[in-house]
């Protein structure tokens, strides 16, 4: 019987209008009925899925979200937080020298902002995603004691607006003249490891599209954020589902019993899966839960 459920929000749980659909409303609402803990797994602040966690009737002091890819692990309530897990100054300072020696951008998520040193169109995005403030910054003189949850290396050009778009669809962004880079190269992320080198035995990477790359502190990731919460209930791996889409959902869906990957998910990650489900707009999780639960 499996006890807890962790879901990735973003091309999972939500559809491409942003929304949670009735019917994965209805099977959240039978597992817990059930008895089944529901986990909110996120690459969004608490921030950004708070409108959504209210919608499930998540808000009690028992229930918990993983949130910025696992840096950070918090009772929905918000009284009380497991876990945060900080990128130190000088482990930023290693990071900018990468985005600069490539001539790409960077964010930094602190507790309350986003963090630029160049206005960008991705991070636009994230700040209405997350509804947290985004703010241009001198990388050169960051204030050593600001507390970084994770950062975001972001390689993009006027030619690839679109897909940017469809990263987070329907969400609305004030607009920007995005500039066309010389010699920009859309495969530059193609192979994390290979382009970041030495880079990926410091930090945990996660390719979250072809032109965004997460940078969390080494041991950081969302598998560590749900068995910290199954800790506390005293679940097992072998009792868990976890389901996701992008490179930041790998390491829960290889942690969980049953990892699921949505039909709607990267091909690396359908491999990692044990199975795959329906996609975003075929209410994938509502047909996980109907399978493996109820």
């Amino acid at each position: 019987m499996y006890k807890l459920l962790a879901v990735d929000m973003d091309g999972t749980l939500l559809d491409h209008k942003q929304e949670i659909s009735e019917e994965n409303k209805r099977a959240i609402q039978r597992a817990m009925e059930k008895g089944v803990k529901i986990v909110i797994s996120s690459g969004r602040a608490i921030t950004g899925i708070e409108r959504y966690i209210e919608e499930l009737g998540l808000l009690g002091e028992e229930d918990y979200s993983v949130t910025c890819s696992g840096a950070c692990v918090i009772n929905n309530a918000q009284t009380k937080i497991l876990e945060e897990k900080y990128i130190s100054y000088d482990e930023f300072q290693y990071v900018f020298e990468v985005a600069r020696k490539y001539n790409i951008y960077l964010n930094i998520y602190t507790e309350n902002r986003i963090l630029v040193h160049w206005d960008n169109y991705s991070t636009r995005i994230d700040s209405a995603a997350n509804r947290l403030p985004m703010e241009i910054v001198d990388f050169h003189n960051l204030d050593k004691d600001v507390k970084i949850m994770k950062m975001t290396l972001i390689n993009e050009d006027a030619s690839i607006k679109e897909e940017l778009l469809s990263v987070y669809p329907n969400i609305p962004v004030s607009d920007i003249d995005l500039p066309t880079r010389d010699k920009f190269d859309k495969r530059l992320f193609a192979d994390a490891k290979k382009f970041l080198g030495a880079f990926s035995e410091k930090f945990t990477l996660l390719k979250t599209t072809p032109y965004h790359i997460e940078v969390l502190s080494k041991e950081t990731n969302k598998g560590a954020g749900v068995q910290r919460v199954a800790d506390i209930f005293d679940i097992k791996p072998e009792e868990i589902i976890c389901i996701g889409d992008s490179g930041n959902d790998r390491h829960m869906i290889e942690y969980a019993g049953l990892g699921i990957a949505m039909g709607n998910a990267s091909p690396e990650l359908k491999k990692a899966a044990d199975y795959v489900t329906l996609s975003n707009q075929e209410n994938g999780v509502a047909h996980v839960i109907e399978k493996f639960i109820l």
